[in-house]
Formats: C-alpha cells, structure tokens, sequence
C-alpha cells in the first residue's frame, strides 16, 4: 500500500511538472514583441525612406545620375552608421538601466550619446566637402562623379543632425517609448519629400539645383527632427538630477557601442567595395544593383525592427536577471521575423519585375533588377535570423563577438564574390549577390551557437537557478 502511495505521488509530481511546461514560444511573449516592433518598423521606414525617395526622385536625371546618387548614399552610410553602431551603447544602457528600476539614467546615456554623436556627425561634414578623390580612387565610372560629389556635399550639411537625431532615438527606445520617434522621423520624411521635388526641379524663384536639391531637402529634414528630438531630452533632463556623470556615460556607451561601430563600418566598407567592383563593369549594373538595394532595405525593416525591439527587451530583462525571459524574447522574434521576411522573399519572387519598374523604366536595368530580388528572395529567412541574433546579442552585451564574426564573415563572402563572380566570371551584379546568400547563411549558423551557448551567460546562471 505504502509502495502504490508513493507511485501515486510519483505520478502526480510528473503531471505537475507536465502541466507547468511552457511552449517553446507563448503567444503573450509573440505579441509583446511584435507590439513593440511596429513602431520600430514604421520609425525606421521614415529613416530609411529619406535615401529612398532620393534615389526616387534623381531617376529622372539619368542613369548616370541615379548611379551616382546611389553610390554617393552607400559611401554616406558608411560614416552614418559608424556612429549608428556607436549609439546602440545608448539604446542597451538604457535598457539595462529600466530593468534595474533606474530609467532617469537614461538621460545621462542619451546626453553623453548625444555629445559623440555631434563630433562625429561635424566629422562626416567636413569630409564631405569634395568626395571626387575618393571616387576616383575607387575607380567609379567617370560620368558618375560629379553626381555623387554634388549630392553627397550637400546631403552632409545634415550629418551632425542626422547623427545626433540617432543618439536621441535610441535613448527613446531603450526606454520603450517606441511612438515618438516614429512620429517625429516619419513627419520629417514627408517633410523631405517636399523640398526634394522642390529644389530638384526648382519652382518659381528657387532654381533648380538637380542632385544637390535632393541633398539638401533631406539636409534640412533631418535637422529639424534633431531639434525636436534635442528639445524633448532637455524638457525631461529639467525634471530630475542622475547621480551618473555625463563623462561616465559617454564611456559605458562606448564600451557598448565601439564594437558595434567597427561592425556597421567593415560591413559598410565591405557593400561599398562591392559596389565598386560593380562600377568598374558597367553602369547599367550599379544601377540594377542600387535600385534592388534600396527596395531590399525595406523588406529588411520588418527584420530590423524586431531586432531592435530584441535588443531593448533583452536588455530590460537581463538588467533584472531574467535569462528566462530573454530567451523568450529571442524565440518568439525569431518566429516574428522569419514570418515577415518570408512574405518578402514571396512578393519579390512574383513580383519582382514590377518593382524594380518602379524606379526604373530602362528595361535592360529592370531586368538585372529583377534577376537580384529574385537572389533577395532566396537570402530573407538565413537574414531574418541573423539580424534578429545580432540584436539579441548586443542586448546580451556580447558585442565583441558578434561584431568580429559578422564582420569577418561578410568580408569573407560578399566582395569576394563580387570580384570572383561578377568581375572575373561575368556574371556581372547576379554573381555578386549570390555572395549574400553564402554571408546570411553562415552568420545565422554562427550567431546561434553564440546565443543558445555563449559564455555572456555565465554571469546570470547563480541570480536565475
């Protein structure tokens, strides 16, 4: 009896232990995540489609024109998100600091954010006053230059609000407060819209300046977001006294955020000489190659926007000691993000040609296009699971790794195929981007080892066992 009493307890301990087992990703954790997203999303789209109405609007200036301008905004964002990287130190610290119950921190990371963020973005202008050297040093196509030397001078005039713009949105969103930045960055774009189609073509007594209009409208757009933005954080900075010294600050976000720079700027370099290896083919190629670019930053915003919303989670629940919960959150924005981008990988293979019409009418570029969103297509999923990994590990405050692998792995494949494959081969850009396909795959195989095994978990097994 006492035998069958202790098989009895025995079953209903298992019962107990099966009925409190989780699923491998609850629905609540799924539509925090996405819930925290779409701001994300809708803010990145203002941000990302500045450049995108540029490249838009220059179209009907040329091929060469388009070319240039194109190329002229990868060279801009290789400056750009060097300091993008950098204040992801902001958006962690921040994070980290609300899972501690310590949100006024925040403050103090976003004004040392800030502070950098301006150096830098003064930096970026004053190099940009003639990129014509450089463009030759990179071999682009002769007829291209003078178009993305002009546009590029005149786009510059907005770094330092473009930059610091960047500081003071991530410090937003390390707070969760995801709905402000996209109201002020998509307000700006609207805003930029209007003045491109105004200075390009000119109206009335505004003459028209071509490429260099396209320029400054976004010039002009970016830096009235960075007022508001500087206008707000100064309006909260009134209304309470951190102990944390704005020096101290500008070293834990650089800490942070350092490595993640050195990421952005390798990866950038790396697309920018695949770009150039493109050039020196045929100018039909880069712009093929730029028009499917751009409409592939799009379909990457869902992707992004998750990711960053993992990173801020992540943040928040390790700064309370909750590994559980963090691996919550990566799984349910894994589902998340391959969900969207597989949906992407499906519209540009049905209606690739469509799109890349949009930007294009040459029918020779739109073929080309088409060919690459078709490569696009194949590459979304491996790159929604590595972009959501990125952000989980720099939530994770595991940035060296991450940053040196992702890195490595693009040089290894995306250039390398350009030169071997489009270069040498004759492939043209369709051999070149099949090197994305090899870059999402592998960083997606690395970054998850890293993630489900990495030693950034030691330090939290004694406060969760």
């Amino acid at each position: 009896m006492e035998r069958f009493d202790k098989q009895k307890r025995g079953v209903a301990s298992l019962s107990l232990i099966a009925s409190e087992e989780r699923p491998w990703v609850s629905a609540m954790t799924v539509r925090e995540v996405f819930g925290f997203s779409i701001p994300l999303a809708l803010s990145m789209l203002g941000e990302t489609a500045v450049m995108a109405v540029d490249t838009k609007l220059v179209g009907v200036l040329g091929r060469n024109a388009l070319g240039g301008v194109g190329f002229a905004i990868m060279l801009l964002y290789v400056g750009y998100v060097v300091t993008f990287g950098l204040e992801r130190g902001v958006k962690v610290r921040t994070a980290y600091a609300v899972g501690r119950g310590e949100p006024d921190e925040g403050i103090r990371y976003a004004q040392g954010g800030a502070l950098l963020a301006l150096v830098a973005g003064l930096m970026i202008w004053v190099l940009g006053r003639d990129i014509s050297p450089l463009l030759r040093l990179l071999r682009m196509d002769a007829p291209m230059i003078p178009y993305a030397r002009d546009f590029f001078a005149a786009v510059t005039w907005g770094a330092p609000g473009m930059c610091v713009q960047s500081a003071l949105i991530q410090h937003r969103q390390g707070l969760g407060q995801t709905r402000l930045p996209m109201v002020v960055t998509m307000t700006g774009n609207a805003i930029n819209v209007v003045l491109a189609l105004l200075l390009i073509h000119g109206f009335g007594p505004v003459p028209a300046l071509g490429v260099r209009g396209a320029g400054y409208g976004t010039a002009i757009a970016v830096t009235i977001n960075a007022i508001v933005f500087v206008a707000l954080l100064l309006r909260d900075a009134a209304r309470v006294n951190p102990l944390l010294k704005v020096w101290r600050a500008m070293r834990d976000v650089l800490s942070l955020g350092a490595p993640t720079a050195a990421q952005f700027g390798f990866e950038l370099l790396a697309m920018s000489t695949f770009t150039a290896l493109l050039s020196s083919i045929a100018a039909v190629e880069v712009a093929a190659h730029q028009i499917a670019l751009t409409i592939i930053r799009v379909s990457f915003l869902p992707g992004v926007a998750v990711s960053e919303a993992t990173s801020v989670l992540v943040g928040q629940s390790l700064g309370g000691r909750n590994v559980k919960r963090a691996d919550e959150v990566v799984r349910a924005a894994l589902v998340i993000a391959v969900t969207f981008m597989s949906v992407w990988a499906l519209i540009f293979a049905a209606l690739g040609g469509t799109i890349a019409g949009f930007f294009d009418k040459d029918p020779e570029v739109q073929q080309i296009a088409t060919r690459l969103l078709m490569i696009a297509a194949a590459f979304q999923v491996c790159d929604a699971i590595n972009i959501v990994l990125r952000g989980a590990l720099r939530g994770a405050k595991d940035v060296m790794f991450s940053a040196f692998v992702s890195a490595s792995i693009i040089w290894l494949t995306v250039p390398t195929a350009a030169w071997l494959l489009g270069h040498k081969m004759g492939w043209g850009a369709f051999g070149g981007w099949l090197g994305f396909v090899a870059e999402t795959t592998v960083a997606a195989i690395v970054l998850g080892h890293r993630w489900w095994r990495g030693p950034w978990r030691r330090g939290f097994y004694s406060a969760t066992s």
